[in-house]
């Protein structure tokens, strides 16, 4: 077998393990937000089992980078695949992270069930999960302009958080007993944020991989040129 070849087969196992990847957390991602919303503390614990096994397999795809690069020793765009790949599998991770803490923050809504309907929550956990899919569709189809649309939506959750902040900071003078409750919207705001963050970053590094583009920081190389 060409050594070419070998290469293409290794690449099509690292990107069948990041859409495993994908999938997995977008499961995670469902589940953990449906334990939010309707405060089903053993949904909530299902997630956070699981999270062991997102863990698992950040190492498989970690260990598949790391086989092609010793073994191969890519350049050009499979090198700019490589790299994009370990950095799509810890945002991914992150995520996955994310998702076990917001289940966590389930039992403490349990005895507030009104609550967190008051805030944006819902409308963040709805659009955050359509970008965690864009991000997908947009790495198994190589689409940078879905990449792209997922990148300016982030915007639109920064500011649902920013107003969540606000209005629960103002509750919690206001009604000095729901402290604690805030105190846990707060984090599950802020987790949906990061949520956000972390789909937009996956998106940045599709264009990468795609284009050879990097858009991070673009603020900084503008200064440096």
């Amino acid at each position: 077998m060409s050594n070419r070849l070998q290469l293409d087969r290794e690449l099509a196992s690292l990107q069948s393990l990041i859409i495993e990847m994908a999938g997995r957390v977008d499961e995670q991602f469902a589940d953990a937000t449906n334990a939010l919303l309707n405060g089903d503390t053993e949904l909530a614990d299902t997630v956070i089992e699981r999270d062991d096994a997102i863990d698992e397999l950040e190492m498989k795809i970690d260990e598949q980078c790391e086989r092609i690069l010793a073994l191969h020793a890519p350049v050009a765009v499979d090198l700019r695949m490589l790299i994009m790949a370990v950095k799509i599998n810890t945002d991914f991770e992150r995520i996955g992270d994310h998702c076990r803490n917001l289940s966590r923050n389930a039992e403490h809504l349990v005895d507030w069930p009104g609550l967190i309907v008051k805030t944006y929550i819902p409308e963040m956990a709805d659009m955050a999960r359509g970008m965690l899919r864009e991000v997908e569709v947009a790495f198994l189809e190589e689409d940078r302009l879905k990449a792209r649309k997922v990148i300016a939506r982030d915007l639109q959750v920064n500011r649902m958080h920013a107003d969540n902040f606000s209005m629960l900071v103002e509750m919690s003078r206001s009604h000095r007993e729901r402290a604690e409750v805030v105190a846990h919207l707060l984090t599950a705001s802020k987790g949906l944020e990061r949520i956000s963050d972390h789909a937009k970053n996956v998106a940045k590094s599709i264009v990468f991989m795609i284009e050879g583009n990097d858009i991070r920081h673009r603020g900084l190389r503008a200064e440096s040129s």
